[in-house]
This record gives structure tokens, sequence and C-alpha cells, in this order.
């Protein structure tokens, strides 16, 4: 009888484990390493950690699942150099990204951005206690999703390794 029990709990408890979340996940950088700044961040190198930790999405329609298996919005991008961009943007998703600041300072970033039509406070930049930096960052009418241009803002960071959150406040745009 005490066998029967203990087989039953298991496919019981089977079932009930896999409806339980998962282990809390961690922030990280991509690959381990904070991107430096002043430098090149790559779009398609936001944080490890997943949903509601690195990113938040409400959907996954990438199709670049050979760079990343998250498949989080990303594809293919025509734009100079190659690689992947961040597309399938929508209100109220946002990307964080780990960046080691060599100098507090004002600096200018510049992204890379597409769009089939203009956006109107597309975007902003906010740091961990969720202040916007960057003000909100408009995006013109390119042509198209695989058509680029560049768009700057002004950012003051302090010295040292942070977490920036790019956040999207109207989709409709991609960002390489």
């Amino acid at each position: 009888m005490r066998t029967i029990y203990s087989l039953s709990f298991s496919a019981i408890c089977g079932v009930l484990l896999s409806c339980l979340p998962s282990a809390a996940q961690t922030e990280g950088p991509y690959n381990g390493i904070a991107a430096p700044i002043p430098g090149t961040v790559q779009a398609e190198n936001y944080d490890t950690g997943g949903q509601g930790v690195a990113y938040s999405v409400g959907s996954t329609e990438g199709t670049a699942n050979s760079y990343r298996s998250d498949g989080i919005d990303l594809e293919a991008t025509s734009d100079t150099g190659g690689g992947y961009d961040l597309g399938w943007t929508y209100s109220g998703q946002w990307f964080k990204f780990t960046v080691n600041v060599a100098t507090a300072g004002t600096y200018t970033v510049t992204f890379r951005v597409a769009a089939d039509t203009a956006v109107t406070d597309a975007l902003h930049i906010s740091d961990s206690s969720g202040t916007n930096l960057s003000g909100d960052i408009n995006i013109p009418n390119t042509g198209g999703y695989q058509t680029w241009t560049n768009v700057t803002a002004t950012v003051t960071l302090p010295a040292g390794q942070q977490t920036l959150t790019i956040n999207q406040d109207n989709g409709g745009w991609n960002l390489n």
C-alpha cells in the first residue's frame, strides 16, 4: 500500500510542480560582461534573466533564435554591419542593458532606428530607479522597417556599472 501511495504522490507532485513558478531568475549582462561606455551597445545584447527581469514583452515574435533562444523580438537586419535588430516594438515593453561607464559625465547616445511612419515619444532611457534620463525620443519616418537613420539623445551618467532600460513608450519602430 505504501508503494502505491508513493507513486500516486509522485504523479500528483509532478503535475503540481509544473504549475508552480520557476525559481527566481537573476538579471545580468549579456555574456556576463557589462557593455563599456563610451562604446557601442548592441540592441540584441539586452540583459539575461528572462521576462519581467531583463525585459518585458507582450509576445515573442522574433525570428533570430539562432542568436538568442528566448524568441524575443529579434530579426536579421539589413543595416550597415549586419547582425540583428530589435523589432516588433509596442507601448509598455522594455529591455535592460548592464553597462560600465568609464567616467561620470554627459553622453550623447546615438540610436540606429527604422520606422515606416513617424513615432512621437517612441522611447526613453531610464536608470535602475526608473528616472527618465533621456527625455522622450521621437523617431522619424525612415521609409521602412529596414531603412535606417540616426536619432540622438543626451544622458548624464555616474561612473561605474549600472543598469539602463530602454522603455518602448510608443511602438512601430526597429532598433539596431
